[in-house]
């Protein structure tokens, strides 16, 4: 059964410049001189990509990303194991594409990093402006660690079901990251935002967004749609 939080969602048109370097969080950059509203300028960084050695270290109850050595807390609700700390993944692949907020290094640590839809789903971004069309049922790994994977819109409806019904959702960790659009950043510590799998077909959709949800301890959880080059936290599920 959906959780009642999507009857009352209404639809986002939000959408940025692309904006901010990713390998250097310490500066910032746009494929267009800067977002204004972030107040950007454009920089050239070099991008190595050089390999991460990461000591044999078993984590209990955490996912392991080998890929850069961090490593997540996990917990499951009802059928599903979720991470339940916001994804903080970087790498030159995704250049321009993520950010963290403010352009501070330290909130990356704390609240995560805020990924394009194309960047968390490790698509082309080209698609940002176009239709994936991903055959129904696909499990994308995207930027997850290996195991994991971006939630689709079903399996969001399913763990909100659950939070809600058995009174977990403190349990879940919410991280109040915030989000970044044409705008600028906003709502860091008021609101969690996610994306999900699905690109928004509906009649108030459209080949630029995307099923998104989120969650505030003031309105609890939201839905809707959201344009692809946003910037928004990334929760990983269990394949």
């Amino acid at each position: 059964m959906k959780s009642s939080y999507k009857m009352a969602t209404a639809t986002c048109a939000l959408s940025f410049a692309l904006a901010f370097t990713a390998c250097d969080d310490s500066t910032s950059a746009s494929d267009n001189g800067g977002n204004s509203g972030n107040g950007g300028t454009e920089t050239n960084v070099n991008c190595p990509n050089e390999p991460v050695n990461c000591p044999a270290i078993e984590y209990e109850n955490e996912v392991y990303d080998l890929r850069d050595c961090n490593h997540y807390k996990i917990q499951t609700f009802g059928t599903q194991t979720w991470m339940t700390e916001n994804l903080n993944y970087n790498s030159c692949e995704i250049n321009g594409q993520n950010w963290c907020y403010g352009s501070d290094a330290a909130n990356c640590q704390k609240y995560g990093r805020l990924y394009t839809w194309t960047a968390a789903m490790g698509l082309d971004k080209s698609y940002q402006k176009n239709y994936a069309n991903l055959p129904e049922g696909t499990v994308t790994k995207g930027l997850c660690p290996v195991g994991y994977h971006i939630p689709s819109d079903a399996e969001t409806d399913i763990l909100i079901a659950y939070l809600e019904d058995n009174d977990k959702v403190a349990e879940f960790n919410f991280q109040f990251g915030g989000k970044n659009n044409f705008a600028g950043f906003a709502d860091l510590d008021r609101t969690a935002y996610f994306w999900t799998a699905d690109e928004d077909h509906s009649e108030f959709g459209g080949k630029e967004n995307v099923r998104i949800w989120s969650y505030s301890e003031t309105f609890s959880f939201g839905g809707g749609s959201i344009f692809k080059d946003s910037g928004l936290s990334i929760r990983c599920v269990k394949d």
